[in-house]
């Protein structure tokens, strides 16, 4: 029983007394109100009466702090000395320490231990971290340089970048109703389940003065599928029938097509009014596949119907430059 319980049984007889004096029954009704045993209502009661020399009333615990099991300490400063893979889960720590989990979790609530996800970092060579700092100094606003230097809103880039996608998992979890059937799925061999890539195009939301949202800055995701016609009849279509076939190669045309074609329209189509006419920057990685910023099919198509697109690389090995790679991918 916590003191504040010990206290407000305290008052519950207090209320229900007459001159310092409980009727006969009281103790059994304050016992079955607060369900404790009788013994503790009137332990409580009697210590109350014992302390009526004008000081405060204290009925707290009078063992506290020097009651119950001594508590279990840990050499800490061993962990330090144990290998990192010996320290991936609480249950193998608690094993190179010699001590229990439930010990160790504890020291984990209390926050005398921490639990850290350790997200691998790109190798940089001396190169790579040269072109970072370049790319991050370019992106400060040059008007406040010598009073306050800030970056620039980068309103006007936007991030694509592509990622695989596999059309299912081998396992998945659902929630049903006891009523329900289980999902029935079915594929030619788990092991060579296909995947698609699709292209994502992202550039920074805005919001007005009171935080209305006015773009969200969701230019499209495209897959990297064709309409093929079929070469062969077979029981499920007859020969020449359009089928969607997904593309297992990607080139450096197949991507220049998707942004002429798809990503460029969509940006013309969604961009906010009040930028038209403002240079618009397309910013990719350094892959092999991906358009030379000086394309000019591409500079063609990004300079027509009066807007002013152009393409940007980020440094190489830096996908933490990239909003798609930083955490859009993984929110999908």
């Amino acid at each position: 029983m916590t003191d504040g319980e010990r206290v407000e049984i305290y008052h519950a007889l207090l209320a229900r007394s007459v001159n310092g004096k409980l009727r006969k029954h009281t103790r059994a009704e304050v016992s079955s109100l607060f369900s404790v045993p009788l013994q503790t209502v009137q332990r409580i009661w009697r210590w109350a009466k014992n302390n009526t020399n004008g000081e405060v009333v204290d009925v707290s615990h009078k063992r506290k702090g020097n009651c119950g099991r001594k508590k279990m300490q840990i050499e800490l400063d061993r962990l330090a000395d144990i290998p990192l893979h010996r320290r991936k889960t609480l249950r193998s720590l608690a094993a190179s320490l010699d001590v229990s989990t439930g010990v160790l979790f504890r020291h984990l609530k209390e926050g005398l231990i921490k639990r850290h996800t350790n997200a691998i970092k790109p190798s940089l060579r001396e190169g790579n971290m040269k072109a970072r700092l370049e790319f991050c100094v370019s992106m400060l606003d040059s008007s406040t340089l010598h009073d306050n230097p800030k970056f620039v809103d980068m309103y006007n880039i936007v991030h694509i970048d592509e990622k695989w996608f596999y059309m299912t998992k081998k396992t998945e979890t659902y929630y049903l109703l006891p009523i329900e059937e289980e999902p029935h799925r079915t594929c030619q061999s788990k092991n060579y389940i296909g995947k698609v890539m699709f292209l994502a195009a992202m550039a920074r939301p805005r919001f007005d003065t009171k935080g209305n949202e006015t773009f969200s800055g969701k230019i499209g995701v495209f897959p990297f599928v064709t309409m093929q016609p079929a070469q062969r009849r077979s029981r499920n279509r007859e020969g020449g029938t359009l089928e969607l076939k997904l593309m297992t190669s990607i080139k450096r045309e197949d991507i220049k097509e998707f942004l002429i074609e798809k990503v460029i329209p969509r940006i013309r189509e969604r961009w906010p009014q009040e930028d038209f006419g403002k240079t618009i920057f397309i910013q990719q990685d350094n892959a092999r596949t991906h358009v030379d910023p000086e394309d000019e099919e591409f500079q063609a198509a990004a300079s027509d119907h009066g807007f002013d697109i152009r393409l940007m690389c980020q440094p190489p090995n830096s996908p933490d430059l990239n909003i798609l790679d930083l955490g859009f991918f993984n929110a999908i």
